[in-house]
């Protein structure tokens, strides 16, 4: 498997201020270690997309970390999203990869407040990208 793009590298990520923490092959684990207000919507609570791409990443950074991984770079096919609780304070995303065939990989996130309590899960499909990056296919 080739190395990850740093989540550092990735501008959106380092807008919202998303970290990477070390997890096990075919698993991702992110936090967003300061929910700041611009990031809120009016509960205020984080607002859905912020809690949408936490889930997305975790899910694409376990796709590309699996060990059968056929590519470094994913994209999302389809994502099931369920909000359970409002987002507050900082928060933990999980994601692992429940299948990865040659193309696709099936894969599910968990976002978490401090507590532990689950705000957000998805499930996603995502396609391994083989073509060169920076260019429109």
């Amino acid at each position: 498997m080739t190395a990850q793009t740093p989540i550092d590298h990735i501008p959106f990520l380092k807008l919202l201020g998303v970290q990477q923490r070390e997890s096990a092959p075919g698993t991702s684990l992110l936090s967003l270690p300061e929910l700041r207000e611009d990031l809120c919507n009016l509960l205020p609570a984080a607002h859905g997309g912020v809690l949408m791409t936490l889930l997305d990443v975790a899910m694409a950074r376990a796709a590309t970390s699996h060990p059968r991984a056929a590519s470094s770079t994913v994209v999302t096919v389809e994502m099931s999203t369920r909000f359970v609780k409002p987002g507050r304070g900082p928060l933990t995303a999980e994601g692992r990869v429940l299948n990865a065939g040659g193309s696709l990989c099936t894969t599910e996130a968990h976002v978490r407040n401090t507590a532990g309590e689950l705000v957000a899960s998805a499930m996603g499909t995502f396609k391994y990208w083989r073509a060169p990056l920076g260019g429109v296919e």
